[in-house]
């Protein structure tokens, strides 16, 4: 009996071939979707981009393209996701960017292409809604796994000096983020002061959008350097995090204890950015400006405090000046006493009234300073003039200057204006004699800027010999001097040797002994002239046998049936290669042309000597950046320009800029070439009195002296000591057969001969080499700087690095370094961060005198 549902057996077994086969076509196309969390935002909040590839095999991460005014802050971080649909698994990968527009408007985000199953599949265009930013939190993401960043500044409105707050806030989202590490903060500061983020950090919850985040808050203070309309930030922060699973999420959402989470979570790496944040920074007034204001913006009081109240004309009185309030207190001058006159005065000493400021705690914007200083009256005073500081008050938007009351004193006449009194009145009794007056001591209060007219270039190619006016010496020393004739005879014929076999013509001849090897098969030959052909002449070959040869090489390799079947002969192969050989040497005539174009062509450029003249006027009239810039293009050029004298016009020029850090470094790199320049020794004196920095010592004062001259030169010193004392006893021994005062010569050359060897000797082998004195040895360019006990900012504290610190480099580990610090008879060891540092001597170390 046939019913409707009555089918044959081979008709169900191809209907259900037919649905296997759609079950598994359907359960393994691969399908792209691109979407945004969310698709509205601000300018400079971070979104979501986000592309889910499901059912495919994704061979490379896809590359963005983002309109102009979209930027990408982060990213991508990858997750990979296995879910069950009844029967069927479904695979996905997804890939998410953290994207930011840079001002409002509505941006389509183009397909992007994705490399899926070795096929490229597109995803379909996205649309993001950017308004302008509010002041308001930042928005939070769908996905709740990306921390979000943002900064504040105190004011919108500043005058330039003034000192403001300004904090970054750190969103991270509560249950499904753990924060593992916190980067620096950075920030660019060309166009403001901002003191660095200390590591103590407010920490309170908010709730945005229906999402807990922990806000961790950094608070530090800023200044604007000019006026106008300025922009802050963005900051940008690298965090290191893991984000939980779903499950992970729900069993925390529970209140398990973290110890019972069942769960994985994905490691993630991400530079966050914050926002940018508009100020309007005004000029201060050039109307009532006081003649001692140093720039001072903010508000202050002073108050002072003298000892003793009575004394007698020439004995000295401490005064101690407190300063207390808010604003810009690196600006500050010490007080003038008003008026001066009858008083002498001593250098003051600056301190912190609170104590040294601790880097790991965020700044206040209040702070109390205080100067102790030493007067001593020349003459009878009835009090202590008052100390007037003068500064800026942005509060009262004028210039104020605040005077401390007068002193009252009871100074009497000093003993030997006294004893000179009682000699007018005794009629000739001898007065007794002043007290010894001591010899006053250096106190260095500036740089000096005075550099030579012309430097002393450093030789990058050949130490060259120390030059003397003595005919003897140059007799003593021809021997050697032969010896060096040599061996630059011979290095120039090994350069010579080892520039023929290198670039075009070295290229050539290599090409041109492969053709001339033997059993070399037909193809491999033509294919070698054929490539001997193209170097020798780039572009299009015109010469007709040339083009010959290429034609039976195209035929020989891309034809079906390759020249018949025809092999090369000798004499054919003689033939192409006499063809070839005029290439050779044509091609060595043009290399030989090029070169004599190019050093003629350096020779036209600006010399060394013409760039550094323009440094040292632009120094004089106060250009420190472009000197700067002058000088340090010098140094960058290939070969390098180094000299003693140009290294002390950078760090004049860094100095000028406060850049003190980079003044410490190149004025160490000066000392390297010329360690007794007086103005050098000088200026390091005085920044070592300003900064207190660390260096590395040279061991024992014999190496120091040691390096008043480079090691050759006590060579040579040494090398002639010795032949004066050859010279010597050999007219000892011949002395019998002479007349005259021949022992009393031969003694005296003698002499002489051992006092030049023997510390020239001792110097050259004690002389410390270029590796020694510089090999990883790195200096501390900016401030705020401290060694660690370990590689992170959380760790504690071994020790507080002044700009111009050296330290040698022990590892590198990532943005941290391990490295030695030469503090005391023992150095200490601590972790710094890497872009803390410059290396003290980036050149070759074998140009070092």
């Amino acid at each position: 009996m046939a019913g409707p549902w009555k089918c044959s057996p081979q008709s169900i077994l191809l209907q259900a071939l037919l649905f296997l086969t759609f079950f598994i076509t359907s359960a393994t196309a691969a399908t792209v979707r691109a979407y945004m969390q969310p698709d509205q935002a601000h300018t400079g909040q971070v979104v979501n981009y986000v592309i889910t590839i499901q059912n495919g095999t994704v061979q490379s991460v896809p590359q963005l393209r983002l309109p102009v005014q979209v930027g990408m802050s982060a990213g991508p971080s990858t997750a990979q996701n296995i879910e069950i649909r009844g029967s069927q698994r479904v695979f996905s990968t997804q890939f998410s960017w953290g994207v930011a527009a840079t001002e409002p408007g509505e941006f389509v985000i183009p397909p992007q292409e994705v490399l899926v199953d070795g096929a490229i599949v597109k995803t379909n265009e996205v649309r993001l809604i950017v308004s302008e930013s509010s002041t308001t939190a930042p928005t939070a993401a769908e996905d709740a796994s990306i921390p979000l960043f943002q900064i504040e500044v105190g004011k919108t409105e500043i005058y330039q000096g003034e000192v403001v707050p300004i904090s970054a806030s750190l969103f991270v989202p509560r249950g499904s983020v753990m924060l593992r590490r916190v980067g620096l903060i950075d920030i660019n500061k060309s166009d403001f002061a901002i003191a660095r983020f200390p590591q103590q950090a407010d920490q309170n919850a908010q709730r945005i959008n229906d999402i807990d985040y922990v806000v961790i808050t950094y608070r530090s203070t800023l200044s604007a350097l000019h006026a106008g309309d300025l922009k802050v930030g963005p900051a940008t922060c690298e965090l290191l995090y893991e984000v939980y699973d779903e499950n992970s999420q729900r069993q925390m959402s529970r209140g398990l204890p973290f110890g019972m989470i069942m769960g994985s979570t994905e490691p993630r790496k991400q530079v966050v950015k914050s926002q940018e944040v508009k100020i309007k920074v005004l000029p201060l007034p050039a109307e009532g400006k006081p003649a001692n204001f140093s720039g001072a913006v903010g508000d202050f009081s002073i108050s002072a405090t003298a000892t003793p109240n009575e004394l007698s004309v020439g004995d000295p009185i401490a005064v101690d000046i407190t300063i207390d309030g808010s604003g810009n207190f690196d600006a500050l001058n010490p007080p003038s006493l008003m008026p001066p006159e009858g008083w002498k005065a001593y250098p003051p000493r600056r301190y912190n009234v609170d104590g040294p400021i601790d880097p790991n705690l965020t700044p206040t914007l209040q702070r109390r300073i205080g100067y102790s200083m030493v007067f001593v009256p020349e003459k009878v005073h009835a009090e202590l003039p008052p100390f007037e500081l003068s500064y800026f008050s942005p509060s009262q938007k004028k210039y104020v200057s605040a005077r401390t009351p007068a002193i009252a004193m009871k100074i009497k006449p000093g003993a030997v204006v006294a004893a000179a009194a009682g000699v007018e009145g005794s009629g000739g009794v001898e007065a007794p004699k002043p007290p010894p007056v001591q010899q006053p001591k250096p106190q260095i209060s500036d740089i000096l800027m005075n550099v030579p007219t012309r430097a002393t270039w450093l030789s990058t190619t050949a130490v060259s010999a120390p030059l003397t006016s003595s005919a003897r010496f140059w007799a003593i020393q021809s021997i050697p001097a032969a010896l060096v004739i040599l061996a630059a005879l011979f290095t120039w014929l090994r350069r010579y040797r080892a520039e023929k076999t290198n670039g075009l013509r070295g290229e050539l001849q290599r090409l041109w002994h492969g053709l001339e090897e033997s059993n070399l098969a037909d193809r491999d030959f033509l294919q070698r002239a054929a490539h001997f052909i193209h170097r020798s002449q780039p572009g299009e070959v015109k010469d007709e046998e040339l083009r010959q040869i290429i034609h039976r090489y195209e035929t020989q390799s891309f034809t079906a049936a390759p020249a018949s079947g025809k092999e090369l002969g000798t004499e054919e192969r003689s033939r192409i290669l006499s063809t070839l050989s005029p290439l050779l040497k044509r091609t060595a005539i043009v290399i030989a042309a090029l070169a004599t174009f190019s050093l003629n062509a350096g020779a036209a450029e600006t010399s060394p000597d013409e760039l550094y003249q323009q440094a040292r006027e632009a120094l004089e009239k106060g250009k420190f950046t472009q000197a700067q810039y002058l000088g340090e293009s010098l140094t960058k050029q290939q070969p390098p320009a180094l000299s003693s004298a140009l290294f002390a016009l950078i760090a004049n020029a860094r100095y000028r800029q406060e850049d003190m850090g980079r003044a410490a470094l190149w004025y160490q790199r000066a000392q390297l070439l010329d360690p007794l320049n007086p103005e050098v020794r000088q200026n390091m004196r005085h920044l070592d009195e300003k900064l207190r920095f660390f260096r590395f010592g040279e061991g024992s004062p014999l190496a120091e002296w040691s390096l008043l001259l480079n090691k050759n030169t006590w060579v040579i010193a040494a090398s002639a000591g010795v032949w004066l004392i050859l010279l010597a006893l050999m007219r000892w021994i011949l002395g019998s057969s002479l007349q005259g005062s021949s022992g009393a010569f031969a003694l005296f050359f003698g002499i002489v001969g051992l006092l030049i060897f023997i510390p020239s000797a001792t110097f050259a082998s004690i002389r410390p080499t270029q590796g020694d004195r510089v090999k990883d040895v790195m200096v501390v360019t900016v401030r705020e700087v401290s060694a660690y006990s370990a590689a992170t900012m959380t760790s504690g504290n071994v020790i507080a690095l002044p700009p111009g610190s050296q330290v040698r480099l022990l590892e590198k580990r990532g943005a941290w370094s391990y490295v030695e610090v030469p503090s005391g008879d023992e150095h200490v060891r601590g972790w710094v961060e890497s872009a803390t540092y410059t290396p003290l001597w980036p050149w070759d170390m074998q140009l070092l005198p």
